[in-house]
Parts: C-alpha cells; sequence; structure tokens
C-alpha cells in the first residue's frame, strides 16, 4: 500500500470519484456533483486562511481510500487552538488503510506545530462535517455525507474519541395548530419584530450579505464555528441560493429593518442527486428540476436569531411561515439540519412528533510526539 499526494488535475478526479467506487450499490449514498467538489478543493475562498492537502491510498494500483487534512489557521487563532482537521475521509474496511490516511494527517499537522488532529471536518462547519455513527439505513441531507457503519469502529480503534455529537430529526408536517398563530402575533407585537417573505431568488441574492452577517452572529458560539468572510458569503450566496425557494425563505427584521432572524429552506435534492450520479450533464438538471418543483421532504437548511432574540421564540415567525408553505405545496416531512444534541433548540421536535433519525460524531485525539 502506498499513500499519494493529490497534486494533479487527475489525481483530483480520482479523489472526487472514489466514493462513488466505493458505495456502489449502497441506497443510502448521495453523490455530490462532481465539479462542485473539484471547485470547492481548489478555488473555496477559506484557502485564503487555511492550509490544505489531500492524499490518495493505493493498493495494487487501485484506490482504496482518501483523505484531506486542513490547517485552519483563523479558527486556530480565534480559538487558540493548533489543530488540523482531517476531512475528505474515505476508506476500505481495512485498519491498515484508515491507519495509514489518519497517520498522514497527523504527521502534516505536526509538522506545523499542530498538537490535536479533529474531524471529520473540512474548512468549517459550513462545510460537511462529523461521521455518521447512528442511522445508517437513512439518506442524509445533502449538507451530510453518507459513512459505512465501519468508519466510527476504525477511527476509535486508532485512538480517536467523541467530542461532540449531532442529531437530526424528521418531522411530519401536519396542520397548524391556532395557538402558533397567535403566538406568532403576539410575539411580533411583543418584540416589535415581522416577517418579510422573499419574493424570488434575485431578492434573496440582494439580502445575501445581511441575510449571512446575522448568521454570523447567531452562530457565534456554536462548536466549530467562525465568522464567515464577505468571500465566503458571496461564495455561499452563490452555490446556496441558486436552488433556493423563495417561498420557504424570509427574513425577520426589527422596527428599524435591521435583521434579526433569517430562514433558509430547500426542497430535499438528495434523491434527485442520486440519479443525477454526480452531474448534472447531461440528464441531471432535470431530476433537480424535478426535486424543486415536485417533491414531499423539505430540509430545514439555515435557521436562526440573533444573540440578543435568543429564547425569545421569535422563531416561531419563520416556522410558521414554512409551515403555510409546506402545507400549501404538499410537504409531508421536514428534515433538520445537524445540531449539536446539547442544543435546547433541538428539543422542541419530538413536541411536533419528530422522530430522531440519524446521530454523527466529531472526533479528536492528542497528536503524538514524533519518535
Amino acid at each position: 500500500m502506498t499513500i499519494k499526494e493529490v497534486v494533479t488535475q487527475n489525481d483530483i478526479k480520482e479523489f472526487v470519484r472514489f466514493p462513488k467506487k466505493l458505495y456502489k450499490g449502497c441506497p443510502y449514498f448521495v453523490p455530490p456533483l462532481e465539479r462542485g467538489e473539484m471547485r470547492t478543493m481548489t478555488k473555496h475562498p477559506a484557502l485564503s486562511f487555511c492550509d490544505v492537502k489531500f492524499w490518495l491510498a493505493y493498493r495494487d494500483g487501485k484506490v482504496v481510500g482518501r483523505v484531506g487534512g486542513v490547517v485552519n489557521r483563523k479558527c486556530n487563532e480565534i480559538k487558540n487552538q493548533k489543530r488540523v482537521r482531517f476531512g475528505w475521509f474515505d476508506t476500505i474496511d481495512d485498519i491498515e488503510v484508515a491507519k495509514a490516511l489518519l497517520d498522514t494527517v497527523e504527521q502534516w499537522g505536526r509538522a506545523q506545530g499542530m498538537t490535536e488532529i479533529c474531524g471529520p471536518s473540512r474548512f468549517s462547519n459550513m462545510e460537511k462535517q462529523s461521521m455518521l455513527i447512528e442511522g445508517f439505513d437513512v439518506t442524509p441531507l445533502i449538507c451530510a455525507d453518507y459513512n459505512y457503519p465501519y468508519y466510527p469502529q476504525l477511527v476509535e480503534q486508532l485512538g480517536f474519541e467523541k467530542e461532540v455529537d449531532y442529531i437530526q430529526y424528521r418531522v411530519p408536517i401536519n396542520e397548524i395548530p391556532d395557538k402558533i398563530t397567535r403566538l406568532a402575533d403576539l410575539l411580533s407585537k411583543k418584540y416589535n419584530v415581522h416577517l418579510r417573505q422573499f419574493m424570488n431568488r434575485a431578492e434573496m441574492k440582494k439580502c445575501g450579505q445581511e441575510f449571512f452577517s446575522a448568521l454570523n452572529q447567531s452562530y457565534s458560539n456554536i462548536f466549530n464555528f467562525i465568522p464567515l468572510t464577505k468571500e465566503e458569503i458571496d461564495w455561499s450566496v452563490d452555490e446556496d441560493f441558486q436552488v433556493a425557494d423563495a417561498s420557504l425563505s424570509s427574513i425577520i427584521e426589527d422596527k428599524n429593518g435591521k435583521t434579526v432572524g433569517f430562514a433558509f429552506c430547500l426542497p430535499s435534492l438528495s434523491n434527485a442527486l442520486k440519479k443525477a450520479k454526480g452531474s448534472l450533464f447531461p440528464f441531471g438538471w432535470f431530476h433537480v428540476l424535478r426535486a424543486l418543483k415536485k417533491n414531499d421532504s423539505l430540509d430545514l437548511y439555515l435557521t436562526g436569531v440573533l444573540p440578543e432574540y435568543h429564547n425569545s421564540g421569535i422563531h416561531v415567525l419563520y416556522h410558521q411561515q414554512i409551515h403555510e408553505n409546506s402545507l400549501a405545496r404538499g410537504y409531508k416531512y421536514a428534515y433538520t439540519s445537524q445540531q449539536l444534541e446539547d442544543n435546547t433548540a433541538a428539543r422542541i421536535w419530538p413536541k411536533y412528533g419528530g422522530e430522531l433519525i440519524a446521530r454523527r460524531r466529531c472526533y479528536k485525539k492528542e497528536v503524538r510526539s514524533e519518535k
């Protein structure tokens, strides 16, 4: 077995395409768009403050694993850490392959003065992160990776320990209780805030900087989060809002027109990407467009309120709007994004019949001193 650094364009293609081979025949795997993955690896604005390397593991001339290493200098400085992250981690069920890949990231991190290795994680928690440990019979949202059950077994054998767990719910979309409508009206008057419904994607994009600036404040104390730069916000607007459904997204404004809450949801695209098989051409676009127009499932992608409105309950305003429009569109289920298991906001979902369907974990380990 050999470990090879990803350098050439062909290396990048092999790196991106390996999961499709590894998960061939797996009904739960959602292949990401290849061009999008390649662009993220080479063009993402976070590369301005992240050191990144990628590696492939070969055995008998065939790829048997892959991994990426990230030293996020900005995050390490803000959080006073010396961490190297491992991400894009995929391997056959072989402890030797897993060890070789993760040892490579660890050694690279140690050479840069890092004292901890953690992951799976990419540039930030706006990218895919964490490893599935429960819910292997559920198709994930497009913002999360699927992995086989042997993954956590391998990394734990190699000395990695739990840092945090994320949980995810599936919530049935039933009729809106009258008390929710009354509560939304009461909260709007009490805090002097109102909901602003987007008319179309163009309007959403115009509000992109304002939307993500509010997100920066709302998520400031969330694990692994660091404020997005203007360039990262532009990237997120271009990547995310191009498939947005304006009827499922909105912002909450105060009396001065300042954004104090936000919601960005979209029809589930996981099954469409399965059919697209990693490419929008020649027919992948058809499946995506069809999923945007006709769907029974909704992804609660990004939602939040400013810190000064935490525990105020004003999130009811955008939840009511999403609920009304979901019923009108015929949606049957809403899938929550990953939420930390100790996040009090996650406790609301069982009250609405929410079913816990997945748990994911971020791991950490001390970087060993060089022998």
